[in-house]
């Protein structure tokens, strides 16, 4: 299995609001391997234009995603890897349908003809927003995004999380634990050279290998904690076991 996903850390002065700062932004994948084969594939880093919006999300458009999802693939191939679960939430980039699908903006025309092709029952003395919505309900059901139909063309599989579950995604605990060892070393005199010293690539392996296998240790620990107690096993000395497992996740995070 396979996570994507991208994130920015920024190089900011004190006076100015966070969005305003430069951004470095990364974007890659973590090969889901257990303690000893997580890797990091497919990394590109590169620093924002001079007029960034707030959202890093619209840094990434869809076009530069798909590119980036095919030498994904590609090193997975190299690897062995075929068949993988490619893994990542719900970014617009990540769902952009093929350019050929009808758009809201399009004509009345264009849309009639849209409905007449796929099947959707539409007449000409309808509204154009009703079209639209008729022709929208298709497209929502039916049409698949770009990136779907390329990863299984090559026999891979694209899987979201849901909405706001960023918990499901363990490549977000790996970024996470990544810039949070960049915040802790900033200072109002630091610069986007430096940042990007501190997130060299090969420093970001060897934390994405650490954080691989103590997540490793986690998901051991919960199913541990999720067993019947044996008959004549202390309860207190799981308590332990569990006070014990709290005691690695602080000194992780923190």
């Amino acid at each position: 299995m396979t996570a994507c996903t991208s994130r920015t850390i920024s190089s900011i002065t004190h006076q100015k609001p966070k969005h305003k700062g430069q951004r470095l932004c990364i974007i890659a994948g973590v090969l889901d391997e257990g303690a000893d084969g997580s890797k990091l594939l497919t990394t590109r880093v590169f620093r924002g234009g001079r007029r960034q919006p707030k959202d890093y999300h619209s840094m990434f458009d869809h076009d530069y995603f798909v590119d980036w999802i095919k030498q994904l693939m590609d090193e997975l191939d190299l690897l062995g890897k075929t068949g993988a679960v490619i893994v990542m939430d719900n970014a617009s980039y990540h769902n952009g349908l093929p350019l050929a699908t009808p758009k809201g903006t399009c004509k009345k025309l264009d849309l009639l003809e849209a409905c007449q092709r796929v099947g959707v029952d539409a007449t000409p003395d309808e509204y154009r927003t009703v079209i639209w919505a008729k022709l929208q309900a298709y497209i929502k059901h039916n049409v698949i995004p770009e990136v779907v139909t390329l990863a299984r063309s090559r026999g891979y599989e694209v899987v979201y999380t849901p909405p706001y579950h960023s918990d499901l995604q363990p490549i977000e605990y790996i970024w996470a634990y990544v810039k949070g060892i960049v915040d802790r070393q900033y200072t109002t005199e630091i610069t986007m050279e430096h940042v990007r010293w501190l997130l060299d690539i090969a420093h970001t392996k060897k934390k994405v290998s650490e954080l691989s296998a103590y997540l490793v240790e986690l998901d051991a620990a919960d199913e541990a904690a999720n067993e019947p107690a044996l008959p004549g096993v202390d309860e207190s000395s799981v308590d332990e076991d569990s006070d014990d497992d709290q005691s690695i996740l602080t000194d992780i995070v923190v």
